[in-house]
């Protein structure tokens, strides 16, 4: 199984984030993201640079952080990173897609095996998880869940996990991650990145045209130069 996010933590050499990820080793959900990414439908995965397995690994180790600070239970941890797993398997390319997040949702039942009340709650958070914020609680109202409570949090905690690996395309903002915890978690997505791609001996320049690095590398030193980092 080629998994560079194993490696890296079975390497577990994180340098000024090592305190960050001894906690998360020592939280009792560990062991759920160990599972999920050791049985991930990686041949079910969108192929992409953008959205295939290094941003869904990525994500599903940042999910398991949004579940340790927002303090889910192992029963909604799991739901979370299984979310994290397949958001993406709906898309057919790396645009802009507003309802890729509808089409993976789709497929969840299949790759999972989840059914009744927590395949509701996921699909529901994976078909919101593309679509803008102000459609994100219209739309979890469409799957009729009984726990309205739980089914927001898992979608806001998607939201949240797949924001942050948008160091990946030089385009994270933290004004609109959800949770605290998450924005705080801002220079570890980029550590992250940065070591998950040498690992996997990827580039770290997202592959997009020319004049488009040029105008989000000039968005991302203005938010650099924001928060002080010049």
């Amino acid at each position: 199984m080629n998994s560079p996010m194993l490696c890296l933590l079975r390497r577990n050499d994180w340098g000024a984030f090592q305190p960050l990820m001894d906690r998360l080793a020592a939280w009792p959900g560990y062991f759920l993201l160990w599972n999920k990414l050791e049985t991930l439908d990686r041949a079910a995965l969108y192929q992409s640079k953008v959205h295939g397995m290094g941003h869904i690994e990525r994500t599903m180790l940042h999910g398991a952080m949004c579940a340790m600070e927002d303090g889910l239970d192992g029963t909604d941890t799991a739901l979370l990173l299984e979310c994290c797993a397949y958001h993406d398997v709906g898309r057919v390319d790396d645009s802009k897609d507003d309802l890729h997040g509808h089409r993976s949702a789709a497929r969840l039942a299949e790759l999972t095996g989840r059914d009744g009340e927590e395949l509701k709650m996921m699909m529901a958070a994976v078909d919101a998880h593309s679509r803008p914020e102000r459609d994100l609680e219209p739309t979890l109202r469409r799957y009729g869940v009984a726990d309205w409570a739980r089914s927001l949090r898992l979608a806001q905690l998607l939201k949240d996990a797949d924001g942050l690996d948008r160091v990946r395309i030089w385009d994270l903002d933290v004004r609109h991650l959800r949770r605290e915890a998450s924005r705080a978690r801002e220079d570890f997505a980029e550590y992250l990145f940065e070591v998950y791609q040498r690992e996997a001996g990827e580039s770290t320049t997202p592959p997009f045209p020319p004049e488009l690095l040029e105008k989000l590398a000039a968005q991302k030193a203005a938010r650099d130069r924001a928060r002080g980092r010049d």
